[in-house]
């Protein structure tokens, strides 16, 4: 009997035999050369990279999510295009995950002065929740393999769907940091939208778990107005 749009929806995209799906491997591999390269034009004084690292972190970002969660929808559920994204879900998590880490990494490097006590300079709006969303990517990059997500089992999904909980905290960083002119913010409330519209349409068919990323961008919506009223 064929999968229904429910039992597909639940489950995970399958994975591709070892070896054989190189895409994968290549989109790593390539981000983590970029990366690298990129660190070292930073701490050479060659090139200035906050931004390009910010921009870059944020398109692996949504192309990790949004074709993963379109699948739940019958019109996008059987599409080719929509599956073959959706199986590239984890090396463009890995790495929305690096270029956002490298992100945090060069702003520091680029935007502080390491000569003055720190403290003072991190204890800034924008910087807390820049740190904030970046502590919980740099957990979620560290437990993408294979061994991390044997080891932490059925936590291992919890622990990734902070993700949504860390668009708001991003968002309200770029805007803070940036002004409302950077290109991240539209990412950052698509993603939002995306959510509400995706709570809206699988509360409708009665679905399981239809409520989890409204209530954790929520949660981080109120994380961030709690900061920026406290700092």
């Amino acid at each position: 009997m064929p999968d229904t749009l429910e039992d597909f929806a639940a489950r995970e995209p399958t994975p591709p035999e070892r070896g054989r799906f190189r895409p994968a491997r290549l989109i790593v591999m390539a981000n983590v050369v970029l990366v690298v390269l990129l660190l070292v034009l930073s701490f050479a004084g060659v090139a200035e990279v906050t931004g390009i690292s910010a921009y870059l972190g944020t398109f692996f970002l949504v192309g990790a999510l949004v074709p993963s969660n379109l699948l739940r929808f019958e019109r996008y559920a059987s599409g080719r295009t929509t599956r073959a994204l959706a199986r590239l879900r984890k090396p463009l998590g890995i790495s929305a995950g690096l270029w956002i880490v490298a992100h945090s990494v060069v702003s520091v490097f680029e935007l502080f002065d390491l000569s003055l006590p720190l403290l003072p300079q991190f204890a800034r709006t924008g910087i807390v929740l820049g740190l904030l969303a970046t502590a919980v990517f740099g957990a979620m990059l560290a437990t993408s393999t294979d061994r991390a997500q044997r080891v932490l089992g059925r936590n291992w999904k919890r622990l990734h769907r902070l993700v949504w909980f860390v668009v708001p905290l991003a968002l309200a960083h770029t805007i803070l940091a940036s002004g409302l002119d950077s290109p991240s913010i539209v990412f950052y409330l698509g993603l939002m939208v995306f959510a509400g519209f995706e709570y809206r349409v699988l509360r409708r068919r009665g679905a399981r778990g239809a409520r989890t990323h409204l209530i954790l961008i929520g949660a981080g919506v109120f994380a961030a107005a709690l900061i920026y009223v406290v700092l």
